[in-house]
């Protein structure tokens, strides 16, 4: 299982929370099953501490078990993953194209995960944010990932931010 961010004080999560549905390694193939077919790379789940957040795409999942995907690298992983996808090399590549493969990636990755979940419900809007701002406020679980040394961050919680 992924490690959890939670700020002092806060009250301790509830036992059955969402990532406690999803072990780490359901959430790398999760994500491999986008990515090794987007960009040729297989990601696998990592003890290494989570790289420091370029960008951050969020995207809710509301219903009945409502749950919000966050998706987290760092600024070469993102270059080095969006330069997979369009066949491009790193330095031509502008942060609008950067920005719109994460909210792809955000959108096929939470895809898959509302298919672990079986989950009955529709994928929100991908909403793009700079830094770690979000995760300073609830706690979320994060399951870092590794894909020769691309770090990607996926982040749950279950609720809706």
């Amino acid at each position: 299982m992924g490690w959890r961010a939670q700020r002092s004080g806060a009250a301790a999560e509830p036992p059955c929370v969402v990532s406690d549905l999803i072990p780490v390694d359901r959430v790398a193939r999760s994500v491999s099953r986008v990515t090794t077919t987007m960009l040729g790379k297989t990601f696998r789940p990592t003890a290494a501490a989570p790289p420091a957040r370029w960008r951050t795409v969020v995207l809710p999942i509301p219903g009945k078990r409502p749950v919000t995907v966050a998706l987290s690298v760092d600024r070469r992983s993102c270059a080095a993953m969006t330069a997979a996808m369009l066949g491009l090399d790193e330095g031509g590549l502008d942060p609008a194209m950067m920005d719109d493969f994460m909210r792809e990636l955000a959108n096929m990755t939470a895809g898959q995960i509302k298919r672990e979940l079986a989950l009955d419900q529709a994928l929100g809007l991908p909403k793009l944010l700079d830094g770690d701002v979000l995760f300073s406020t609830r706690p979320w679980t994060h399951h870092v990932l590794d894909s020769d040394s691309i770090h990607l961050v996926v982040s749950l919680l279950p609720a809706i931010v």
